[in-house]
């Protein structure tokens, strides 16, 4: 597989500088040249179409025993030839990816070959493959999204810590650290974890923190983060900070042993006003916050 590969990025001009020097370097490289160098020359002779009539009018009547003509020994390496390189090609399109990636600090709104519609929340990355999406819509998830899924075929989001099935429907998923959050909003949701299987209806969530399965408030009309405000279910602080740090895309770091061994938060942060958003968490665990360079840091009172 590993060889169809790079076959097909060397026939796509795809490689950097460093690929194609090990390429060429490579015992099958002389080859492969030979190959893409005897396709490209290749050419249909042109047809003298009254000569062509001619000599099938002359040998028409003509007797005698017919005679066995030999391929061209060429003939079947072409076809060989041609099978390698259609196959290639045939290979690296129907294994091509798309990425939608979000930057920390913005998001990203694309739509998928269906029009089903996502938004990448900060910090967030999507993969699909656009071939043959109708009998296989399938997304590779790392962050956060908010889907709205057109009608169709089963869909699946696929993360780290479990997949989330569909039909048609509007839902969010958050896989970050070791917690994953699945809210449904329309439709029905399947999300799978580990062991743990349940169906979720609207208006109801389901979270996994290292693959234990707990109850959370769900969220009404969409998840807060598309209004700029994100709302948090039992979180805990660190988690918290980091969110906040992904939206305003700044470093936040925590030098501070919490009181209550950092006890779980349950309510909403604004994403669009960092000092109420420190302040927040500063009231509530007591700490007190400081800028150094481009990072700021949060300690004890």
């Amino acid at each position: 597989m590993k060889d169809d590969v790079t076959l097909a990025r060397w026939l796509n001009d795809e490689m950097d500088e460093m690929e194609l020097k090990d390429f060429m370097a490579s015992p099958e490289f002389a080859t492969y040249e030979k190959i893409r160098k005897y396709s490209a020359e290749l050419t249909a002779p042109e047809a003298d179409m009254d000569a062509l009539y001619e000599s099938v009018s002359r040998n028409k009547n003509r007797q005698g025993a017919p005679k066995v003509r030999q391929l061209n020994p060429w003939f079947p390496r072409v076809a060989a030839i041609l099978v390698i390189v259609f196959g290639a090609a045939f290979f690296f399109y129907t294994s091509k990816t798309t990425t939608q990636i979000a930057d920390l600090g913005k998001r990203t709104e694309f739509l998928l070959p269906d029009n089903s519609e996502v938004v990448l929340n900060s910090g967030s990355e999507a993969e699909y493959k656009t071939w043959n999406w109708d009998g296989n819509r399938k997304i590779e998830l790392n962050g956060e999204a908010y889907f709205k899924v057109a009608k169709g075929e089963k869909f699946d989001v696929v993360t780290d810590m479990g997949t989330v099935t569909v039909v048609g429907t509007q839902f969010n998923v958050k896989a970050r650290g070791s917690r994953f959050d699945v809210t449904c909003f329309e439709g029905r949701v399947k999300v799978a974890s580990g062991k743990e299987s349940i169906l979720l209806t609207p208006g109801k969530s389901v979270a996994f923190v290292k693959g234990k399965m707990m109850a959370v408030p769900a969220e009404e009309n969409a998840p807060g983060w598309i209004s700029y405000e994100t709302s948090f279910a039992n979180e805990q602080p660190q988690n918290i900070i980091d969110e906040i740090g992904r939206q305003y895309n700044v470093k936040i770091e925590l030098k501070a042993a919490l009181p209550n061994d950092g006890k779980g938060f349950t309510g909403t942060i604004p994403m669009n006003d960092l000092d109420t958003a420190l302040d927040i968490i500063k009231t509530i665990y007591h700490l007190k916050s400081e800028k150094a360079g481009n990072k700021i840091i949060l300690t004890s009172e």
